[in-house]
């Protein structure tokens, strides 16, 4: 009654980060963030948020960027999903259509905005020999095309890049190098995701984007000025739900 200022955690439940803006995100975040205030956890309980930061600070707190409409963590799910700025899932961001197959086992979606355009397609891909699973293509309407390949097939300059672009975040994915997480860190599976087109050794120049499933995703420099942060979205998303993820 004295106008006393409410705490941010009890602002309506929307997102607060715009995602052309994001650079780190996770739809499943690993149990041992500190990013993100109990208060918000518990009133995200039952949904499926998207945490994200933007560029500047690697300490900064995390933000909602958004909802998905689906769940992230469970069984293996290869079906459609949508991003909305808000719990209801009234005001979409993006929507990844159901796929449709292709003759060589591949499953291909359509990845459409907020008024239903077509912004691109993102293919899950069957691997090629074992013991590796299945990896992405993301393509753009302009013709670009980004490869979501597992750490261990690609070529040693794209790990090394990711070494020296993602320092900060180098005690997070060194665990991970055998595909597995750890109590309190990420789960899942590492993909690098690269432009192949400049098949030069500049990697940071093709490299554009690190995942561990849904867990967490980092946008490079390169990244940021090519990638369309919906596509990212979708493509990080969708690999997560292709695989089990045991809940937090």
């Amino acid at each position: 009654m004295f106008g006393k200022k409410k705490k941010q955690d009890e602002g309506p439940l929307t997102a607060t980060l715009d995602w052309r803006d994001i650079r780190r995100f996770s739809a499943a975040p690993y149990a041992g963030s500190t990013a993100i205030s109990p208060e918000m956890r518990q009133r995200c309980a039952g949904l499926t948020p998207i945490w994200a930061i933007l560029p500047k600070g690697y300490l900064q707190k995390w933000g909602l960027v958004g909802f998905v409409d689906q769940p992230v963590e469970g069984d293996k799910v290869d079906g459609a999903f949508g991003v909305f700025t808000d719990p209801e899932h009234l005001r979409p961001i993006c929507r990844l259509l159901e796929p449709d197959a292709g003759k060589d086992g591949s499953l291909v979606y359509t990845a459409t905005d907020d008024q239903g355009r077509t912004i691109g397609t993102l293919t899950k891909v069957p691997p090629s020999s074992r013991p590796f699973k299945h990896t992405w293509r993301i393509e753009t309407p302009a013709g670009q095309i980004i490869h979501g390949r597992n750490y261990a097939a690609t070529k040693q300059a794209h790990h090394i890049a990711a070494r020296e672009i993602l320092n900060p975040l180098n005690h997070l994915f060194g665990a991970l190098d055998d595909g597995g997480g750890t109590e309190g860190g990420p789960r899942g599976r590492r993909l690098f995701w690269i432009d192949p087109a400049d098949n030069s050794k500049r990697a940071h120049k093709t490299f554009v984007m690190e995942s561990c499933s849904a867990d967490f995703a980092s946008v490079t420099d390169q990244g940021s000025a090519t990638l369309d942060r919906r596509l990212a979205l979708l493509a990080v998303i969708a690999e997560g739900r292709s695989l089990h993820l045991g809940s937090s």
